[in-house]
């Protein structure tokens, strides 16, 4: 899940702000690596606790 949120993330901001230099040679955006990692962090853990939540209220049953 990580992986392919990281994924999705990095294409976003990618998208959103494009890595190309003011002569117009493509590079590899450190920010936009960093901003994917943080962001798929967030959605794991958010994920991760709904799952435990969702998990908890079917053993009460």
């Amino acid at each position: 899940m990580m992986i392919l949120s990281a994924v999705a993330i990095y294409n976003i901001a990618d998208y959103l702000d494009p890595p190309v230099t003011d002569d117009g040679h493509p590079y590899m955006p450190t920010e936009n690596i960093a901003k994917s990692i943080i962001g798929s962090l967030i959605i794991t853990a958010v994920t991760f606790i709904a799952a435990v939540k969702v998990q908890r209220e079917r053993q009460k049953r």
